[in-house]
């Protein structure tokens, strides 16, 4: 059932409902983001009622469909599971850039039936606002619109009769022209597929999609065909691709099969084969299924020459030297699941994060066009379907598209336009230190972490407040606006990721902590009034960027956080804050 708002297309002429059929099942499709790569976006067109697709737990989000062609569309249709969006719009492109809407509402989930006119290649669902806490979820998008059209038929051409030949005999027929052989060959084993893994460029950046799409297929509108192809396969270093946008040297892109040109592959897809097992010196307690002719030969030998008296004894040490090995494996893996977390950081959710990075750099670009210093800012925060910007300091005019507050203190704007208005090119590391907390009840809080001025304390459970302290690091090291900091831990009880440097005192690294790039230091415990005295005069300087966060509480904190072992992070000048939700993936090999 659909609650309609408003439809932009306006009534539906006659004869644009004659006869539409369904043109979006089986057509590629790309999301926003994956919840798991279990529910990719082909599982909303594939035209099966109980395969999905399921995005991020974050807004906003998109499903996009790639109808092949520029065609008239008359309907859409959308039956979502019971996690769906309260705030959505229809979209149409012809380019797959510049996007026209066609209808907005408010959903209830269930189906939802969208009557609108119009030409379009491409078709979009924008979420704005979801139903509850999970991400959006639909069972099947169908889009319906005019037919393909049907090729008119080619007419035979008469058999000319036959003449007698008057070449020469010396003069020899032209041999008939090759079929070029396809590069690369199509011969391989069995499930063997067209794949292409991704180089660095010279200038030392990725490559991007579209033009890989150019390149191999001549096109560079196709590249959603191959984010499709590869959506859900788990790359060489334990990632996915979730965003069109980023691709890594290294990772593997699976082709369409006319796909051609020098560089391709044909075999078995690789990807992520995980660690290889360490080999143990415990006997496995398990007869060997297939031993060798050697191994039973052996066997067979001393079932002949030993004596049942010596054979009991000898299996019974076996036996015990076996049991022992199980029990100190069982005590390292329960050593290690009581640990806080393993060595590895997270990543922050890649669709939240390119949002509020395109909003930023909108921003950026809206004020360069006025002429318009970029405010300082204390904490972003995703509200429905739109930002809103808490500033360090009153300021006004805003530049189009934001609003002010009364107050001065506030920033608003729509994500939409935020999403389609011009970017900035220009570096985002004035916003470097800005950390994703989690959702609250109206919707994503981030902070800048910059603005604390001073020592931040994260108290609560220990294992509660290292899994807060890992998304942390993730934000601060993993964003699309990030600069890559230097990464410090101090004192004993703290993850030991490879990516940092682990030092037992914080005297090793106060004089090393100066103006400069910045970066972020851990204590595990409050730093003594001498050494708080030496932080304090550094704080002091406004170009002073270092982040330092203590576990535990400390009496000189700016910042004091305490997370609970129901989720919750709570500071008291910001709203609670759910971490648990904060949408995110591992890094390879977990």
């Amino acid at each position: 059932m659909t609650t309609m708002l408003l439809t932009l297309a306006g009534p539906v002429p006659a004869q644009a409902q004659d006869d539409p059929v369904l043109i979006s099942q089986g057509q590629p499709a790309v999301a926003s983001s994956l919840e798991k790569p279990e529910f990719p976006a082909r599982q909303a067109v594939d035209g099966n009622p109980n395969t999905r697709w399921s995005s991020a737990f974050s807004d906003p989000q998109w499903l996009r469909i790639d109808l092949g062609r520029v065609t008239t569309v008359n309907r859409v249709e959308i039956d979502w599971e019971v996690s769906y969006a309260t705030d959505y719009r229809i979209e149409l492109s012809t380019d797959g850039e510049s996007w026209e809407t066609h209808w907005v509402g408010a959903g209830d989930g269930g189906n939802d039936v969208m009557n609108i006119l119009g030409e379009a290649r491409y078709v979009r669902m924008y979420s704005g606002a979801r139903s509850g806490t999970a991400g959006n979820s639909i069972w099947e998008m169908r889009v319906y619109g005019a037919p393909k059209p049907t090729p008119s038929p080619t007419p035979t051409p008469k058999k000319p009769k036959p003449q007698v030949s008057v070449t020469p005999k010396a003069v020899a027929s032209p041999s008939p022209t090759p079929t070029p052989t396809p590069v690369p060959s199509r011969s391989g084993p069995p499930g063997s597929v067209l794949y292409y893994v991704v180089r660095e460029t010279p200038d030392g950046t990725f490559e991007k999609l579209n033009d890989i799409s150019e390149r191999f297929l001549g096109d560079r509108e196709r590249w959603p065909e191959i984010a499709a192809l590869t959506e859900g396969h788990r790359q060489p270093d334990g990632e996915y691709l979730t965003d069109p946008r980023t691709l890594t040297p290294g990772w593997v892109l699976r082709m369409p099969k006319d796909a051609q040109g020098k560089g391709l592959k044909f075999g078995p897809l690789p990807g992520y084969e995980g660690p290889s097992p360490s080999p143990s010196a415990v006997p496995s307690l398990e007869p060997s299924p297939t031993p060798t002719d050697e191994v039973a030969g052996t066997a067979e030998r001393a079932a002949v020459v030993v004596p049942w008296p010596v054979i009991l004894p000898v299996a019974g040490g076996v036996v015990v030297i076996g049991l022992l090995g199980l029990l100190v494996a069982w005590l390292l893996k329960r050593r290690k699941q009581a640990e806080p977390f393993d060595d590895s950081l997270l990543r922050t959710d890649t669709s939240a994060a390119w949002t509020v990075d395109r909003a930023l750099r909108v921003l950026m670009a809206a004020c360069e066009r006025d002429g318009l210093e970029v405010p300082g800012t204390t904490g972003v925060f995703i509200e429905g379907s739109s930002m809103r910007l808490r500033l360090t300091n009153p300021a006004s005019p805003a530049p189009e598209p934001w609003q002010v507050s009364e107050d001065g203190q506030s920033w608003s704007a729509p994500l939409a336009k935020l999403q389609s208005g011009a970017a900035s090119e220009s570096p985002t590391t004035r916003f470097a230190r800005l950390v994703n907390l989690g959702m609250g009840e109206t919707g994503r809080v981030l902070v800048d972490f910059s603005v604390a001025r001073g020592v931040i304390s994260l108290d609560g459970p220990t294992r509660v407040r290292h899994e807060v302290l890992r998304r942390w690091l993730g934000e601060l090291t993993g964003n699309p606006w990030s600069n890559d900091p230097r990464v410090v831990m101090v004192g004993n009880g703290l993850p030991r990721p490879e990516q940092v440097e682990h030092l037992s005192g914080i005297e090793q690294v106060l004089p090393e902590l100066e103006v400069g790039d910045g970066g972020v230091l851990v204590l595990s415990q409050a730093p003594s009034t001498a050494q708080q005295d030496q932080l304090a005069a550094k704080f002091a300087s406004p170009e002073f960027t270092w982040v330092v966060i203590v576990l535990g509480q400390s009496p000189s904190a700016k910042w004091r956080f305490t997370a609970g072992d129901d989720g919750w992070l709570r500071s008291g000048f910001l709203p609670d804050v759910r971490f648990d939700e904060q949408t995110a993936v591992r890094r390879g090999g977990e």
